[in-house]
C-alpha cells in the first residue's frame, strides 16, 4: 500500500511501529512486500536498489554501467525522499550476479561517493530479481 501523507515531489512518510516508512514516485514503486525506505532513530534503511526506470517495469540494463547508474540515481531519489543524501551514506551492500561487473560497477559507485566512502560489502550472488545484475542497498543518518 502507498503511505499516506504524500508530500510534494511525490514523497511520502508514514507511520510505522519503531519507525516511519519512506515512498517516492522519483523511484520504482517495491516489487515485492517491502517499503523503498524505513526511518528510525536517526538512520535511514533504503532496501535494495535495482535498475527499473521509476513509472515502468523495465530494467535501464543496456550496459552494467548504465545499470549501475540507474540503480544509484533510484537510491538517491529514495535517500532525497527520506531527507538524506549519498554524503549521509554510512555503509551499503552490493549484490552482483556475475563478480566480473565487480570493476565497471566500482567504476559508476565510486562516482556517486568521491572522497570517504561508506563502509561496504559486496556478494555474489546467483541470482537477482527481475533479472537485475547488480542490486544496491544503503544505511543512512538523518536528522
Amino acid at each position: 500500500a502507498v503511505p499516506v501523507g504524500a508530500a510534494a515531489g511525490g514523497r511520502a512518510v508514514a507511520a510505522r511501529a519503531g519507525g516511519h516508512i519512506v515512498y517516492t514516485d522519483k523511484a520504482p514503486a517495491a516489487v515485492g512486500p517491502y517499503s523503498q525506505a524505513v526511518k528510525a532513530n536517526g538512520m535511514l534503511f533504503v532496501s535494495g536498489c535495482v535498475a527499473l526506470i521509476p513509472g515502468t517495469k523495465e530494467l535501464n540494463n543496456a550496459t552494467i554501467e548504465e545499470e549501475t547508474d540507474q540503480v544509484m540515481k533510484n537510491m538517491g531519489a529514495i535517500l532525497e525522499a527520506g531527507g538524506a543524501s549519498f554524503d549521509h551514506v554510512v555503509k551499503t551492500t552490493v549484490l552482483l550476479n556475475d563478480m566480473g561487473d565487480f570493476a565497471a560497477v566500482n567504476g559508476v559507485y565510486a562516482k556517486y561517493f568521491p572522497e570517504d566512502p561508506p563502509a561496504r560489502a559486496c556478494f555474489a550472488v546467483k541470482e537477482l530479481p527481475i533479472g537485475a545484475k547488480v542490486e544496491i542497498e544503503c544505511v543512512a543518518t538523518v536528522e
